[in-house]
């Protein structure tokens, strides 16, 4: 069973009351519509919720996009992003490393169904605008000009085509005069404008379609139109090629990071940024941060297989499993002693396969600065290692078949050395991940 994975970071879920037990998207002000759980809003998004669990597997998006939150997502769904002028809508924007992430799924084989409206500058309308600044860079990057001052007839449903199938055109927008790049197919077209399109990137496809209102309880099932075949279609069009059985190769992407509250009486900025001189440094508040991310590497099943920290079979219906993870090392290429963690095991089985969190913590008293791979008379003469605190978190599922599916492994670290020369607390506090993202790839 595929999985269909409908992003709720970048739009709004529902927050308008009309009683004490019934929420809905806005009926005034745009927010919370296209829900896939608002049953009392023609805008929500219920009918094709429903009929969709037949055959996929649907979990909401919370998350910024990211490797790792796109890791299990056959298909991502996206509708229509908020523009943030408005009342309600989300406080969050698309941004670049988004986009990046997005080409990336796209990259690997995954699939976007991006659904939008029009942008119209009137303050009289329905403020259902999608948040076109931030949308257009990733269209810019696929060769499309998307004419967002447009709407379609708000008078009338638009008979739109899609091979023989009609579909309610609602108030969308439209391909800036038709013009689609070489390889791209148009979707929903009507008197020779083309309202949605469908266009290969990398080894996946990215569908827009102009008006998400096509998914709404209000336009799914309209009368004279194919509005419910036509997106049953569209899913099923959709569907990545690793989704037809046991994925073949899997793409892995590392990163981690440093961070320090830095003190010139104990870890001092320069020498914090010296532990790995070729990351991303940034301040916040207090802190400093470094942060690193390797080239994405594809992966034969098999070599992957023989990386995972805890093998998923090992998990299977059982609530603990232990494993062996070697500490977060502080300096760049200095090695690093392991320790063993008890891990907690939760399991979901779904028609998509079985999807675990296996996640634990650990306490150690008794390391030395070599141990994690921090240079001792460096950081001996700052202070003695009082603990180090590790957690492990990872998400991961296998198909029916009990073929590997996506395994991710965050693990992370915290570290206080005893100095009391420090402001803060009277420690110098270290924190730092390691991070492993294993994402099916055709």
């Amino acid at each position: 069973m595929k999985r269909i994975v409908i992003d709720s970071f970048f739009h709004m879920m529902p927050g308008h009351r009309l009683s004490r037990n019934i929420f809905t998207g806005g009926y005034r002000t745009n927010y919370g519509r296209y829900s896939p759980f608002d049953v009392y809003h023609p805008n929500g998004a219920s009918m094709l919720y429903s009929d969709l669990l037949a055959s996929y597997d649907i979990r909401l998006l919370n998350q910024p996009y990211s490797e790792m939150t796109l890791a299990d997502a056959d298909i991502l769904m996206i509708p229509n992003p908020d523009y943030p002028l408005y009342e309600g809508t989300s406080p969050y924007r698309i941004d670049a490393p988004d986009i990046t992430a997005l080409l990336n799924f796209l990259n690997r084989g995954g699939s976007v169904i991006l659904m939008l409206n029009s942008f119209l500058s009137r303050a009289d309308f329905w403020e259902e605008n999608f948040d076109f600044e931030r949308v257009t860079p990733l269209l810019d990057r696929l060769g499309v000009r998307w004419d967002h001052d447009f709407m379609s007839d708000d008078n009338n449903i638009l008979p739109a085509v899609h091979g023989q199938l009609k579909v309610g055109y609602g108030q969308g927008g439209r391909v800036l005069a038709g013009r689609l790049p070489a390889g791209a197919e148009p979707l929903l077209t009507y008197d020779g404008q083309t309202f949605g399109f469908v266009v290969k990137s990398g080894r996946g496809r990215l569908a827009v379609v102009g008006d998400a209102g096509l998914v709404s309880n209000g336009l799914y099932h309209f009368p004279g139109f194919d509005n419910a075949a036509f997106l049953a279609k569209l899913f099923a069009d959709m569907a990545p090629a690793w989704t037809t059985g046991a994925a073949q190769g899997f793409e892995c992407f590392e990163f981690g990071h440093l961070s320090c509250g830095t003190s010139e009486l104990g870890v001092s900025e320069k020498l914090f940024r010296s532990l790995r001189p070729q990351a991303r440094f940034e301040i916040d508040h207090h802190y400093r941060h470094l942060t690193y991310e390797s080239a994405p590497v594809r992966l034969p099943g098999a070599a992957v297989a023989a990386r995972l920290p805890v093998r998923l079979e090992a998990a299977a219906g059982r609530r603990r499993v232990t494993g062996r993870f070697p500490f977060v090392n502080v300096t760049d290429g200095r090695p690093t002693a392991e320790g063993e963690l008890a891990l907690n095991v939760a399991e979901r089985k779904s028609g998509a396969g079985t999807d675990y969190v296996i996640s634990g913590t650990a306490v150690n008293e008794s390391l030395g600065w070599d141990d994690i791979g921090a240079d001792p008379a460096v950081f001996g003469a700052i202070g003695q290692l009082a603990r180090v605190n590790t957690v492990v978190q990872i998400l991961a599922g296998t198909n029916p078949d009990g073929s590997l599916r996506h395994y991710s492994v965050k693990q992370g670290q915290i570290l206080y050395a005893r100095n009391a020369r420090n402001p803060h607390y009277g420690f110098d506090i270290l924190l730092g991940s390691r991070n492993a993202v294993y994402a099916p790839a055709v």
